[in-house]
């Protein structure tokens, strides 16, 4: 390949940038949390997924967000009402996946070995 062409390549991928992606998602309006993907912002290189869980006399209120974050804390703290907020954080793309995306690509992974000892 010509040296030129080959410059040229590198300085394309090398300058292409690199934005993280994070699912992004609210519960607190609509009750459920229907992630749809987020390009982060520059300085915000975390992906955030948080659980705020709060009893309600005989109830239990759970609020769920996903988000790009710039600064993340992981682990779970007592809030002053009594109740709980969970914090977990990664860093690579769609990190923070919406609820049931690793059930249903377990069993989309497992379904051949599973037809394979049932029609043996």
């Amino acid at each position: 390949m010509d040296l030129r062409v080959s410059v040229v390549l590198l300085f394309i991928f090398l300058t292409g940038g690199y934005s993280l992606k994070c699912y992004k998602c609210s519960s607190v309006l609509t009750g459920s949390c229907e992630a749809k993907e987020e390009i982060c912002a520059d300085g915000f290189s975390k992906c955030e997924n948080s659980i705020v869980e709060q009893s309600a006399g005989s109830s239990k209120v759970s609020i769920k967000t996903k988000g790009c974050a710039a600064a993340c804390v992981p682990g779970t703290q007592k809030l002053p009402t009594g109740g709980t907020m969970s914090v977990q954080c990664c860093n690579t793309d769609l990190c923070n996946a919406a609820d049931g995306v690793f059930k249903g690509s377990f069993l989309l992974l497992f379904s051949p070995l599973l037809f394979y000892f049932l029609f043996q």
